[in-house]
C-alpha cells in the first residue's frame, strides 16, 4: 500500500483563520475544524495535553490498511508512533527522540504493531518494549497498540503515563523517550479503562475496562477488575481496598459505595480544588450509564454524586476539567446513536448544566484541555469519503477540532431531567414476556401437522423476532421443544445471550433484554479477549461449538478464552492453555494465548457459568443420549498466522483427532478410545451427527476435498472410514456443509453439501444401512439461494417429538433477522436425483 508521509500537515477549513493564529481568535463555544489527516486515525486512543511543553500528545495504533495481513507486524507508518498537536501553529508534528530525526531522514522508522486482523487490533495483545526493527541502537518504544483512556499526565516530571498490553510506561514529553517502569505487580491487562493522575498521593489511578478473567469476592468469574493505584514513590501498582467500606476519616454517608459498577469507555478527570476524581457514564456491556461518581483522593473512597438531574447516558465521550470555572466538561460519545451534546458538572454545586456547542462525531473521539488558553482540542476517527458499510471497517481519517471555552456565555440551561441507564439492545429488539397461549399453540400445531411433505415452509409471523447469528448455529432443546440459537459477532449481532425459538408457541422467547456486547472499537468482534463483565463467553463465530446436553439439561459450549501473553489469571489456572504459535508466525511467543473452558447456559435462569475445563481445540459438539460429545477439529490450528488455510495433503503429519464425552457428574471431558488412525484435514465446516441406532458418532468433512465420512463406535472407541458409494456414479460425494442431522424413523442422515460435476449445493442424504450417498429432489426454500442454506449464518435441526426438520436462516444478511423454515420429511416420497447437473 502506498503511503504519504504528510506530518506535519494542516488544513484550516473553517472561518478563514490563519494557521498561526492563537486560541483566542477562535469563536467562543464553537467547534472549529483545525486539521485533517487521511491516515492519522488512531481509533480508541486518547489525546493528552502536556502544559510543560504546550502540546497535545497522541500515541496508538494506526489502521489505514484494509489489506493488513495478520503476520505483518513490522510496517511503514504514515507518521511516527508519538505525534503532538501544536495549538499555536495548529499542526501535528512527529515527536522524535533527540538526534534521531536526522538519522531517520525525517521519515518515521518502521514500527512493530500488535497483532491485528485486517488493520484492526483488540488492544489485548501483549506489547513488547524494544527498539525499531531497523535501528537496534535507537531508544526503545512499545509495540503499537490501543490505549483507550489508559493514559495520564504527571506535571512533576512532564511525563505521560501509560498502561496497556501488559506494560506500564512513562513518556518524557521533553526528550520524547520512553521508559519501561517494570513494576513488581500489575493490574490485569484491561482495555477500555481510564487513568488519571492523583496529585494528593502522587499516584496514577486506574479504573474501569475489561476483557480479562478475574475472580470476584464471591468466587464468580468476571471480566473486570477493581480500582488500582500506581505509586511513584513505591514504583509499583496496588489494588485499592475500596470494598472495605468508609474510612474513619470520612463521615458516614449513604452515598459512599464500594466502587462504581464495572464499565468501559468512561474517562476520569481530577478536580484538584475539591480533591476528587470525577467519572460519568460508560458502557457496562449491557447498558449505557448516566451516573456520576466521585473518588475522594484523601480517603480513596468512591461515592455517588447527589445530583438528581444529569445528561443522557453515553460511553466513548470526552471528559476534561477546566480549573477556572471548576467545571468537569463532557461531550459527544454514543449510546445507541452518536451524540453531539456538551455538559458541565460542578463538584462544588453537585449540578449539571447544558453547554453550547455541537461536538463532532466519529467512530471514536478523544479530547483534552489547555486550561490557560481555555482551549479544548478534540480528535475524531472517520472513514474515507465514499466507503460503504462492510465487515472489518476501518476509520483511518483523523480530524482535529478546537473549542474555545468562555463560561460567561457557554451555559444554555440546567440539566432538566434524570436519565437512567439505557439498555444497549434497542426497545424494538427486546424480548416480550413469555405468556403461553393455548389457542395460538393449537392453531400452530394444526399448521405443523398439515405441512406439505418434503417441502420447506416458512414459519412466518412469529410473535417475536430474533437477530441473525452471523457464523452462528443452533442446537435443539428436546426437553422443552425449543431451538437454541447462539454465536454471531464479527460481522453481525454479537450479544452474549441465547435466543430460543419455541416450536409450540411459534415465537422467539427467552433472550435477555439486556445482553452483553463487545465495545464498539472491536468493530463487530475481532479477537475478543477474556470474558464478559458477568463472566459469560463472548459470542464470536459460534459455528457448531455448542450442543444441548440431555443429561445436564443445559446448553454446553467449549470456548477459548483469549488472554494477553504474560497474564495468567488464577481464576483460569485450572483450564488447559494453548500457547502454540501459528504456522508462519513471525512473533514468537505469540502476543496472546488461549485457555479452554466449558461453559453451561441454563435455560431456566438464562445465565452462563464456567463449569469446568475444556479440551484444547474441542470445537465440534453434538448431542447424544449419553450427554454431549465432541471432536477436536481445532479449526484455528488449520490456519497460517496470516489467517489463510494451511495446505494439506495425505502426506501431511497426522493429527490425533478423537471423540470426547462430557461427564455431567465430574464436569470433565473424557477421551474415548486410544490414539489411532483418524479422520484428517478437518475443516471449519466439519459436521458431526449421532447415529442412535448404532451408538456411533458420524463425522463428515475430512480428506483432501472435505468429503470423507467417518464413524466412531462409542463402545469400542474405534474410528472407521466408511467410504460410502454415491447413488449416481457420475457424482462425487458431497463436501461437508457444517451440519448433519439424523432421522431415526427413516434411519437416514441429511445435510446440505456441495457435490456433482458443477459443485452445486443441494440437500443430500446418507443411508447408513446401504452406506450410500444420494442427492435428494428437494428444492431449497423458495426465495433462498442454494448457497445460503450452506452459508455461515444458518442452522439445520431435527425435532424428534414432531418429526420435523428445521432450517434457521437470514434473508437479509449479517445484520438481518432469523427466519425459520420447517419441513415434514417422508423418505418414501422422496427420491435421489440421477441426472447430472
Amino acid at each position: 500500500m502506498r503511503r504519504a508521509f504528510l506530518v506535519p500537515s494542516c488544513f484550516v477549513l473553517c472561518c478563514g483563520l490563519a494557521a498561526s493564529a492563537g486560541a483566542a481568535e477562535l469563536p467562543a463555544n464553537q467547534w472549529v475544524e483545525l486539521d485533517r489527516h487521511a491516515e492519522g486515525g488512531r481509533r480508541a486512543c486518547a489525546i493528552r495535553y502536556a502544559p510543560g511543553v504546550d502540546r497535545f500528545f497522541l500515541w496508538g495504533f494506526l489502521n489505514a490498511d484494509r489489506d493488513l495481513l495478520q503476520e505483518n507486524h513490522v510496517m511503514e507508518m504514515p507518521e511516527h508512533d508519538m505525534v503532538a498537536f501544536d495549538p499555536q501553529a495548529r499542526k501535528w508534528e512527529n515527536r522524535y527522540p533527540a538526534g534521531w530525526a536526522e538519522k531517520w531522514g525525517g521519515k518515521p522508522p518502521r514500527a512493530i504493531y500488535a497483532r491485528s486482523y485486517s488493520g484492526i487490533t483488540s488492544g489485548s495483545e501483549q506489547s513488547r518494549f524494544q527498539s525499531p526493527p531497523d535501528f537496534p541502537d535507537a531508544p526503545p518504544r512499545p509495540d503499537m497498540n490501543l490505549v483507550f483512556d489508559q493514559v495520564g499526565y504527571r506535571p512533576k516530571d512532564k511525563s505521560l503515563f501509560y498502561f496497556f498490553g501488559g506494560l506500564t510506561l512513562s513518556f518524557d514529553t521533553e526528550k520524547n523517550t520512553w521508559t519501561n517502569l517494570e513494576p513488581k505487580h500489575s493490574p490485569p491487562p484491561v482495555t477500555c479503562g481510564a487513568i488519571c493522575y492523583d496529585p494528593v498521593n502522587n499516584a496514577m489511578i486506574l479504573f474501569g475496562g475489561g476483557h480479562v478473567a478475574e475472580k470476584a469476592p464471591d468466587g464468580k468469574l468476571v471480566g473486570y477488575t477493581g480500582t488500582w493505584a500506581y505509586s511513584f514513590a513505591d514504583k509499583d501498582w496496588k489494588r485499592l481496598a475500596t470494598e472495605e467500606g468508609p474510612s474513619s476519616a470520612h463521615p458516614i454517608d449513604e452515598t459512599i459505595v464500594d466502587a462504581p459498577p464495572p464499565r468501559m469507555n468512561s474517562p476520569l478527570v481530577c478536580d484538584e480544588k475539591h480533591g476528587v476524581l470525577v467519572l460519568f457514564g460508560g458502557d457496562s456491556q449491557s447498558h449505557y450509564f448516566a451516573d456520576t461518581f466521585l473518588f475522594d483522593l484523601k480517603t480513596r473512597q468512591w461515592r455517588h454524586a447527589r445530583a438528581t438531574n444529569n445528561p443522557p447516558p453515553r460511553a466513548g465521550h470526552f471528559t476534561v476539567y477546566d480549573p477556572q470555572s471548576g467545571w468537569v466538561i463532557i461531550g459527544g460519545g454514543y449510546n445507541r446513536k452518536d451524540l453531539s451534546d456538551m455538559w458541565a458538572y460542578s463538584v462544588k454545586e453537585d449540578r449539571w448544566r447544558k453547554l453550547a456547542g455541537t461536538v463532532p462525531t466519529g467512530f471514536t473521539i478523544s479530547a483534552d484541555i489547555a486550561p490557560e488558553q481555555r482551549l479544548i482540542v478534540l480528535t475524531t476517527n472517520t472513514k474515507r469519503p465514499g466507503d460503504g458499510s462492510r465487515c472489518n471497517e476501518l476509520y483511518p481519517v483523523r480530524t482535529t477540532y478546537g473549542y474555545r471555552l468562555d463560561e460567561t456565555t457557554a451555559v444554555t440551561g440546567d440539566a432538566a431531567e434524570t436519565h437512567a441507564a439505557m439498555s444497549r439492545r434497542p426497545p424494538e429488539e427486546r424480548n416480550q414476556p413469555y405468556r403461553p397461549d393455548p389457542e395460538r399453540a393449537r392453531r400452530h400445531a394444526e399448521r405443523l401437522k398439515n405441512l406439505p411433505v418434503n417441502r420447506w415452509t416458512l414459519l412466518d409471523e412469529p410473535s417475536f423476532a430474533a437477530p441473525a447469528r452471523t457464523w452462528g448455529s443452533a442446537t435443539f432443546d428436546t426437553d422443552r421443544g425449543r431451538i437454541l440459537s447462539w454465536g454471531g459477532g464479527h460481522c453481525g449481532y454479537g450479544g452474549s445471550d441465547v435466543d430460543e425459538f419455541d416450536i409450540a408457541q411459534h415465537t422467539w422467547v427467552g433472550s435477555k433484554n439486556a445482553p452483553e456486547f463487545l465495545e464498539r472499537a472491536w468493530n463487530l468482534g475481532v479477537r475478543e479477549a477474556g470474558v464478559t463483565f458477568q463472566g459469560a463467553p463472548w459470542a464470536e463465530h459460534g459455528r457448531t461449538v455448542f450442543a444441548y446436553d440431555l443429561v445436564l439439561k443445559k446448553l454446553l459450549c467449549v470456548r477459548p478464552i483469549r488472554l494477553t501473553t504474560g497474564y495468567d489469571p488464577p481464576a483460569l489456572a485450572h483450564l488447559p492453555a494453548d500457547r502454540r504459535p501459528r504456522e508462519g508466525a513471525k512473533v514468537v511467543p505469540p502476543t496472546s494465548y488461549n485457555r479452554f473452558g466449558t461453559f453451561a447456559w441454563d435455560p431456566e435462569t438464562t445465565e452462563w457459568e464456567l463449569i469446568g475445563p475444556g479440551v484444547v481445540g474441542l470445537d465440534r459438539l453434538v448431542s447424544t443420549p449419553r450427554g454431549v460429545m465432541g471432536v477436536n477439529v481445532d479449526w484455528p490450528a488449520r490456519l497460517l498466522d496470516t489467517g489463510h488455510e494451511i495446505p494439506w495433503t495425505p502426506e501431511s503429519p497426522p493429527v490425533d483427532n478423537t471423540v470426547f464425552h462430557f461427564d455431567a457428574e465430574t464436569k470433565k471431558w473424557k477421551r474415548l478410545g486410544e490414539k489411532q488412525t483418524s479422520p484428517q484435514n478437518l475443516y471449519e465446516y466439519t459436521s458431526l451427527a449421532y447415529d442412535a441406532k448404532r451408538d456411533r458418532v458420524l463425522l463428515h468433512g475430512a480428506g483432501r476435498n472435505n468429503e470423507e465420512l467417518w464413524s466412531f463406535d462409542v463402545k469400542a472407541g474405534k474410528w472407521t472410514h466408511l467410504e460410502p458409494k454415491v447413488h449416481n456414479p457420475n457424482e462425487a460425494p458431497p463436501r461437508t456443509g457444517r451440519e448433519m442431522i439424523y432421522l431415526p424413523d427413516d434411519d437416514m442422515f441429511l445435510t446440505y453439501g456441495r457435490g456433482g460435476r458443477q459443485s452445486r449445493y443441494a440437500l443430500w442424504a446418507y443411508l447408513p444401512a446401504e452406506n450410500v450417498w444420494g442427492r435428494l429432489n428437494i428444492e431449497p426454500p423458495q426465495g433462498i439461494s442454494p448457497n445460503s442454506v450452506t452459508g455461515p449464518t444458518r442452522a439445520m435441526l431435527y425435532d424428534p417429538a414432531r418429526k420435523l426438520v428445521f432450517l434457521v436462516l437470514s434473508r437479509d444478511g449479517n445484520l438481518g433477522r432469523s427466519i425459520v423454515y420447517a419441513m415434514r420429511f417422508a423418505r418414501e416420497k422422496t427420491a435421489f436425483i440421477l441426472d447430472d447437473f
